[in-house]
């Protein structure tokens, strides 16, 4: 009997399914971008100065008045890039010591967790927020405050709900860069999983620690210059968030695939800190 043989060629097996693309990241700012508000600068000051002779602590409370109203230009202190360094410069040039000063800063921090003092968070942006999250977008706050008291400031203020992670303590510039390094895979340019720089947002309103660390990497970058400092360079300027909102969509709106899962509404963990260089 002779030999069958078939002409028939399996079919090719199928391509493997493309790795969905990683959300766009959002990383925010907190003191004078998620939320804002010159009570606790002002209290910060008065806690400063209240060890020095009336007409030295005169001179405090009312360059820092000056500052907040006129901008850096315009003040005693134009180097100081937001209204806390501003009281730290002038409490130092009449003669607090450091200790003093942080003494101080933790007292305003306490300050911070009472209702008598006086916090917004802008409606504009939160609500952006929001609307970010469900569409894709993950929503990173970093800031150079200690963990220590920030989880009930941020219950105070409801602002959990913004954010997918929180990191305290980050160490910007340098723990920015880092925290920049970790969403892109560590590499700088485009991380294992495809997430490109551009696809990266960075806002806040001290330009050396909040944007120039995004910049420098190619992501998008969106300066709340309240002060007037024109700092650097940055995508999107304005003196209040609300300025960069329209930016922010637009940036949104070419960094989300449009296949993008929803992100998560639970509240975020807290992070004590990045891992430092050599951990």
């Amino acid at each position: 009997m002779a030999e069958v043989t078939s002409s028939l060629v399996p079919p090719p097996l199928p391509s493997p399914l493309p790795s969905p693309l990683p959300p766009p990241v959002l990383v925010t700012d907190f003191d004078g971008t998620l939320y804002r508000g010159d009570d606790p600068i002002r209290h910060y000051a008065r806690r400063a100065a209240r060890e020095l002779a009336p007409d030295r602590r005169r001179i405090v409370l009312d360059g820092v008045d000056q500052y907040l109203a006129m901008g850096a230009a315009a003040s005693a202190v134009p180097e100081a890039i937001d209204g806390w360094e501003a009281v730290m410069l002038l409490a130092r040039r009449l003669g607090v010591d450091p200790d003093a000063l942080q003494a101080a800063f933790t007292d305003t921090r306490v300050h911070m967790l009472s209702e008598a003092c006086s916090l917004e968070v802008p409606s504009g942006y939160a609500e952006l927020l929001q609307q970010l999250r469900a569409g894709g977008v993950r929503v990173v706050l970093a800031t150079n405050s200690p963990a220590e008291g920030l989880d009930p400031l941020l219950r105070r203020l409801d602002l959990l709900p913004l954010v997918d992670e929180v990191v305290a303590g980050t160490g910007k510039p340098a723990g920015l860069r880092r925290l920049l390094q970790r969403e892109l895979g560590g590499s700088g340019t485009v991380g294992a999983a495809g997430l490109a720089p551009e696809r990266v947002l960075v806002i806040g309103d001290h330009w050396r620690n909040d944007i120039e660390p995004g910049t420098d990497i190619g992501a998008f970058g969106a300066y709340i210059d309240r002060f007037g400092r024109a700092d650097g360079p940055a995508d999107a300027t304005a003196t209040t968030v609300e300025g960069l909102l329209e930016p922010i969509r637009k940036w949104a709106a070419t960094a989300v695939p449009t296949t993008a899962p929803a992100a998560p509404t639970t509240p975020a963990p807290l992070l004590k800190a990045l891992p430092s260089e050599t951990s």
